[in-house]
């Protein structure tokens, strides 16, 4: 049995796809704003000279990246209602759980950047009386940041791929719209490979930003 193709139901519902995506970029840009701050913040604690500050930010990565993601996003989804008694929404949920997710491996990456700028730089930066804020802003981030570029990149791309894991507790996004439009239409292959069409030229999108950063901060050095 040959299947024929017919894109005509997605057409049709492109205002509830076109939504769908606003939800993803939604979801998507949020998670991927506080993630990138709350990991810088792990990358300076795994990096810091006191013990204690390198125990809580391994601690914190230990934790988040060990546990699947969707049971992240189940416990803060029906957690948030029995601790505050307020029923959690899913985009809350959802930026709350990719946040942390996130953040945890965004740390590694910083904490990597950080200490793969050599030695002998530090110890020059201390011999002329900069302190640790000052040698970490004028000499280790505006080079570890070079180096951090593509696996920031590839990081970002997977968060954003993971905002489809949110359909799972209604949230409008991409996936959920292709769903209620398969459900609708019962054109499952059709709405599944649109949305697979989106996603794949967001993330180029995405893709072509991140190398264009990177060439000029390689031509500024």
């Amino acid at each position: 049995m040959t299947y024929h193709w017919n894109f005509s139901s997605i057409v049709q519902y492109r205002q509830l796809l076109y939504q769908g995506l606003l939800g993803t970029l939604q979801l998507g840009s949020a998670s991927l704003a506080s993630a990138l701050l709350i990991g810088i913040v792990i990358g300076l604690l795994r990096t810091s000279q006191p013990l204690a500050g390198r125990l809580i930010g391994g601690i914190y990565v230990g934790f988040f990246r060990n546990i699947p993601f969707l049971v992240q996003l189940f416990w803060f989804f029906y957690a948030i209602p029995v601790i505050t008694g307020v029923q959690a929404k899913p985009f809350f949920a959802a930026w709350i759980s990719l946040s942390l997710y996130g953040s945890a491996y965004f740390g590694e990456i910083y904490r990597a950047g950080i200490q793969s700028v050599e030695k002998g730089q530090w110890e020059a930066a201390r011999a002329i009386g900069l302190g640790y804020m000052g040698i970490m802003r004028d000499v280790v981030l505006p080079q570890a940041i070079r180096r951090m570029i593509p696996p920031l990149t590839t990081q970002a791309i997977e968060l954003v791929k993971l905002t489809t894991v949110a359909s799972t507790i209604a949230y409008f996004e991409l996936l959920y719209s292709a769903k209620l439009v398969s459900d609708q239409e019962l054109r499952p292959l059709e709405a599944y490979t649109a949305v697979a069409v989106i996603l794949i030229s967001l993330l180029l999108v995405l893709s072509f930003i991140a190398a264009r950063v990177e060439r000029r901060l390689q031509a500024a050095q």
